[in-house]
Formats: C-alpha cells, structure tokens, sequence
C-alpha cells in the first residue's frame, strides 16, 4: 500500500486580502496590503480589475512627467509594472511598491494611492513598513510570516515588524485612527468538542496583547569591539570596522577613531549603566588593532583614504600603481573598464568593494549557491564588464536584460532594474578611488612643499559618469545641465544632437569650465532650433 497523502487547510491569504482589498476599494476606503515578496505584489496589482473594476484614474501633469521618465528609461511601457490604458487613463485600481521600483515609478504609484480621486489599493512589501505616511485607512496583512532568504524558509514576523506594518493605518494629520487586519500563515483550528484552539492564536495574541511592545535595541558595535578586545583581528566585519575607523591629520591620529567610537550608541549605553572601563578598553583595543593594520610604521595619506572608504591599504596601493603607470587613462569607459579588469587579476577582491548582497541579489539564487568567493567573483565581473558599457551609453534597461539574458522575453527586467538601482552605486564607488587617491596625495604634497599631480577631468568626474549612465565629463555636465526631468536615455540623446556644437576642452579643465563649454553648446542647439 502506497504512503498515504495528507491534506490540511491553508488561508489562501493572498487572496483572501486581494478580497477584501477589493470590497474595502468599492466602499471608497483607502487599502494597503501588505504581501510577502515582489512578485505576489506585482502579481496582485496587475490582477486586481478582476476583482473590483475601477473607474478610470487620469494622471496629473506631474504623474505624466514621471510616467514618461519611467517608460523612456525602461525602453517601452510594456516593462512598467503600471499599464495604463490606450487612451493614457489607469483603470486598474491598484499598484505595486517595492524596492525594484524606479524612482519615478515609486512617486507615481505614491502619488496616484494619495489622491482621493485615485487609486484605492496598493499592494507592497516591506520596504513601504518603515514610515511611508500614506493615507491607508484599511491595512491588511496577508500572512504573519516572510521568506527569509538565509534560511531559505518562511519565518514567523517578530512583534515588533507586524506592529511596524500596523502603524501605517490612519494618517498623522488626517485620521487618527485606522483597521489593521492580519490575515494568519496558517488556518487556526478550533475543536468545537474539546474547546481547544490552535496554539498559533497564542503567537497572534503575544503580539497584539495590551503590553507595550517596544523593541529592544542594540548596537552592533558592541559585538564586535567585544570582539577585537579579546582576540587579535583577522578578517571579516571587525576587520572591516577597524579599517573603517577615521584618521587625523593632527598630532593625534587616532583623534576621530576615539571621538567617534566614544560617541557611538554602544558607548551611549555602557555610560547609561556607569560602565565607563567597557568603554575604555574597548576603544584602546580597536586603537592598538588599527595600530597594527596598514604597516603603521610608514602611516601616512593612504591610511587616511582607507580610513575614509573602508578599502584596505593594499588595495588601494594597487589602484595607485596603476595610476603612476599611466594605465588609467583614456575615456571614462576605457578607466572603468581597467579597474574592473586589475580587480579580476583576484576576482573574490570584487567583493571588497561591491556588497555582497548586491549581487546576490543580482545574481540571483545559482550566484549564492557558488562554492568559493573567487567564482562567485569572476560570474560577477564577467557580467560587469559585459553590462558596463551599455549602462554608460544610456542604452533602457530592457536592451541591457536583453543583453545579459540572450532572451527577448524580458518581463519587467529584473536583473536590470536590480543592476541600475543597486550594483551602479558600487560601480560608481569604484570609479571614485582613484581621484580620491590623487586628491589626499596632492594635499599630503602641499603641506610637504612636494609638487602636486593635475587630476584628469575624467578622473575627477568618474564616479558621476558610471552613476549617471554617462560615457564623458561632456555628456556627464549634459545631463546635469538637463536635470531630472528628462530620463537618462533622452539626456544622451539630447548630448548628442548638441556635441557638434561643444567646444574642445582641456583634459585637466576644472568641471565647472566643462559645463560652461557645454552650456554654450546647448545654447547655439536651442538658437539654431528656434530660428528653424
């Protein structure tokens, strides 16, 4: 005989919300629905019409501008979570928020649930839980439990993180009160016979019980200074935070490290409790260690830009070879291009300067399942180096998923929105190093009466070219000149139509100077244009 199956009951809890999102909707009651991940909000919004059809929702000239942004950075609104229809009106009565939503999507979304003649619904995660004041009168949480990638399962929420999503009901200033309905992870059962409950209600009790349900915090500054004053540091987060630690160009170098250790929520607490000796050995324990860190014999300006970035000293030793070689030069791509290829010369040195999370998330599943921090390094900068150009030639995102999946069935473009909202600003964190360097050299040779170096326009304005998707100081004082209201693609193409009528510049122009050339370019562009 086979092994038996089992069936039990489940809340359906996504839906079950969707229900009554759509009913609270239909009354003109203003919904936010909490959803445990970005696909069930998406998948949520997109299907709502079924469930209550909407009067259509005609967007304000602000909302048009964002919309506009949104389906020019994307490439086609066919890869915008809102679809609006044919005649520019929405009518699907609700939306998404989370965090692979572009900022301009993100303010409209916001936008349209904030006014009264908008949408009624919207679906989000938990990046809206902490302190969006939006004006919910209803808020339903659809599961008291998350999936937590580390553990790879659904964990329960804590008290704490229920009761944060409970507070967005009501709206300071507009209603002071609101209804919060939980809809439980699990079915909880009652036994008409023996009178018992399920013992899930007690965790649903424990959290909204009439105690005060403040949430104890700590700072993790005390494990870890904990931990530098007991054993010698060798790797990892207290490695990280004693390189962290700021030094002083005074008669005392490790002035800033004291003051701000001293000054620190962790210092705050063990004054509280007159533990002043914790404080004092812990401090002198992260001194001696940072001491010891970066040859401390030969201390000097490198020690100050590790100190401020949190790269160590060999690193950035490595990144000044390359500059007093002459292999940074060239355009922006060329520099960028050459730093990403000296960081695979070791690729698990990738992850000392891009978060590790950041291309987990990017990567995806199979990424974090990689054996060693070297494969994942070189996944990780193969795939950089590939995407990398698309993104500083103001290409949409769906051409760089296109790119990187071979697919032209792109959805909404995950890896790419995940690669311009979090990786970029690594990127772009990189690209900076090197000016950084040249910069505390230079002032390191002012105070020593030595001769300083001229910084290269590109050098200088590196980390703002990679962060705007821009290939050239030109292009980069372009798409400042033009500001937010345009995207990033129509800012390139506008760089484009007015470069004939650019002027040269030096290569060691200050930026200033370049955005004047390029304001005078922009200029003859918009004359020749009205005399047509």
């Amino acid at each position: 005989m086979g092994k038996q199956r089992q069936w039990r009951l489940t809340p359906n809890g996504n839906k079950l919300s969707a229900a009554i999102a759509a009913a609270s909707s239909a009354s003109g009651i203003k919904t936010l629905v909490f959803v445990q991940t970005t696909v069930l909000a998406n998948a949520a919004s997109r299907d709502f019409h079924k469930l209550h059809q909407s009067p259509p929702v005609t967007l304000t000239e602000i909302e048009r501008k964002w919309r506009t942004i949104a389906v020019e950075e994307m490439g086609g609104s066919e890869y915008c979570y809102l679809r609006l229809d044919e005649d520019g009106t929405f009518s699907g009565g609700a939306a998404s928020h989370h965090g692979l939503l572009l900022r301009e999507e993100r303010h409209l979304h916001e936008s349209l649930f904030k006014r009264p003649d908008g949408i009624g619904v919207l679906f989000a995660t938990s990046t809206l839980a902490q302190g969006m004041n939006l004006p919910a009168e209803i808020v339903i949480i659809a599961g008291d439990s998350r999936f937590d990638p580390e553990a790879n399962r659904l964990e329960v929420l804590e008290a704490h993180e229920v009761l944060n999503a409970a507070g967005r009901a009501g709206r300071a200033g507009e209603r002071s009160q609101g209804l919060v309905l939980v809809v439980p992870s699990r079915v909880i059962d009652f036994d008409e016979a023996t009178g018992e409950i399920d013992d899930h209600w007690e965790t649903l009790r424990s959290i909204f019980q009439q105690s005060d349900q403040c949430l104890e915090i700590d700072d993790p500054l005390t494990e870890l200074l904990d931990r530098i004053h007991v054993s010698a540091v060798e790797g990892g987060m207290a490695a990280y935070l004693v390189s962290k630690l700021p030094l002083s160009s005074g008669e005392d170098e490790f002035e800033g490290a004291r003051k701000l250790l001293s000054r620190s929520f962790a210092a705050y607490k063990a004054r509280r409790d007159g533990n002043e000796q914790w404080i004092e050995s812990r401090i002198e324990a992260a001194l001696d260690a940072k001491a010891l860190m970066g040859e401390s014999s030969v201390r000097g300006w490198m020690d100050l830009v590790s100190g401020s970035t949190g790269v160590s000293v060999q690193n950035l030793r490595g990144i000044q070879t390359l500059l007093d070689n002459g292999l940074l030069e060239g355009s922006a791509i060329e520099v960028i291009t050459k730093l990403l290829i000296w960081i695979a010369e070791i690729p698990d040195r990738l992850l000392d300067f891009v978060r590790p999370e950041n291309l987990e998330g990017l990567f995806g599943e199979a990424y974090k399942k990689l054996p060693s921090d070297e494969e994942r390094g070189e996944q990780g900068l193969s795939a950089l180096l590939n995407i990398l150009p698309l993104w500083m030639s103001a290409r949409p995102l769906c051409e760089i998923e296109r790119h990187y999946t071979g697919s032209q069935d792109v959805g909404n473009c995950k890896f790419a929105r995940q690669f311009a909202l979090r990786v970029v600003q690594d990127l772009a964190f990189i690209a900076g190093l090197p000016a950084r360097i040249l910069i505390a050299r230079n002032a390191a040779g002012e105070l020593a009466g030595e001769p300083t170096t001229p910084i290269p326009t590109v050098l200088s304005t590196l980390a703002a070219i990679v962060r705007e998707g821009c290939d050239s100081p030109d292009s980069l004082a372009s798409r400042l000149e033009e500001g937010r209201t345009i995207s990033r693609v129509r800012a390139m193409a506008h760089y484009h139509a007015c470069r004939p009528f650019i002027e040269d510049g030096d290569a060691f122009e200050d930026f200033d100077d370049t955005r004047e050339r390029v304001r005078r370019g922009i200029a003859v562009l918009n004359f020749l244009e009205e005399d047509d």
